[in-house]
C-alpha cells in the first residue's frame, strides 16, 4: 500500500529518534497524570470514554466530569493544531511542537493545589498538538500517544515479514515491525519513568516530559524542511495527475 499523501498537517519523522522520544513522552504524561491528577487520561481518550461509561452507569457525575474534561481540552487541541498547520507559516510542525514545549513547563510549574480538572485539560490540549502533528515514521503511520493502533501495525508487519509473497514485501515488513515496535516499547518506557517519578514529585512531575521534547524540538529544527507551504489549488504537484 502506498503511503498515505503528504501535507503540512503532518511531520514525517524518517528519524525514528523523534517518533521513540515522542513516544516516551506519551507514555510518561499519561502515566504522570492518570497517578497524581484524579486517575484520568490526558492522552488515551479511549480509556476516558470506558471510564466515563462506567462513571454514567453508576450515575458518579463528579467522576464523569474529570474524564470529560480531558477530553474537551484534546478535542480543542487538535482544532487548534489544525489551524496552526492551515495558517500561513514555516514549519508548523515545530510551531505546534515548542507550544506542546511551553505548555507543559507551565503546568509543570504550577503548586500542587492547582486544580486538578484544569490542570488534565491543559495537558490533554497541548498534548492533542502532538498527536495531530506526528503521524508518520518513513513511510509508515503511528501513533505517539497510545500504541493499540501501532500494534497492530507490529503484529502485521511480522507477518509480512515471513509470509508476504514478495521480497519488497518481506523487507517492507520486516522494517514496519521494527520501527513499530520501537515506538511501542518505548512508549513502555515512558509510562514506567512515569510511574517512577509521579510519587516522588507530586507537584512537577509534568516536567520530566521537557528533556524528551527539547531533543525532538532540536530534530526537528535541524531536519530538512519538509511540507512547509501547502500548493495552491492551480499549480500542479510533481508526480500527480
Amino acid at each position: 500500500m502506498p503511503p498515505d499523501d503528504q501535507s503540512e498537517q503532518t511531520f514525517n519523522a524518517t528519524d525514528i529518534a523523534s517518533a521513540v522520544l515522542l513516544a516516551a513522552t506519551g507514555g510518561l504524561t499519561d502515566a504522570i497524570v492518570y497517578m497524581n491528577h484524579g486517575h484520568v487520561f490526558a492522552n488515551a481518550m479511549t480509556g476516558n470514554v470506558i471510564f466515563l461509561g462506567i462513571a454514567l452507569v453508576d450515575q458518579q457525575w463528579a467522576q464523569s466530569l474529570r474524564h470529560l474534561v480531558p477530553m474537551a481540552g484534546f478535542l480543542l487541541g487538535v482544532v487548534g493544531a489544525r489551524i496552526i498547520h492551515n495558517a500561513p507559516v514555516r514549519r508548523s510542525a515545530l510551531l505546534v511542537l515548542a507550544l506542546e514545549v511551553v505548555g507543559l513547563f507551565c503546568v509543570g510549574m504550577l503548586p500542587i493545589t492547582f486544580p486538578q480538572l484544569a490542570f488534565t485539560a491543559i495537558v490533554a490540549f497541548v498534548s492533542a498538538f502532538q498527536v495531530a502533528t506526528f503521524r508518520r515514521v518513513g513511510r509508515f503511520t503511528y501513533n505517539s500517544t497510545f500504541v493499540t493502533g501501532n500494534l497492530r501495525m507490529v503484529a502485521e508487519g511480522f507477518y509480512d515479514r515471513f509470509f508476504a509473497d514478495t521480497p519488497e514485501l518481506r523487507s517492507k515488513g520486516r522494517a514496519q515491525a521494527l520501527k513499530l515496535g520501537a515506538i511501542c516499547f518505548s512508549f513502555l518506557l515512558g509510562a514506567i519513568a512515569g510511574a517512577f517519578v509521579a510519587p516522588r514529585f507530586p507537584a512537577h512531575a509534568i516536567l520530566f516530559a521537557e528533556p524528551p521534547l527539547l531533543v525532538t524540538l532540536i530534530l526537528v529544527l535541524l531536519s530538512h524542511p519538509q511540507n512547509t507551504k501547502r500548493p495552491k489549488r492551480h499549480e500542479v504537484v510533481p508526480g500527480r495527475h
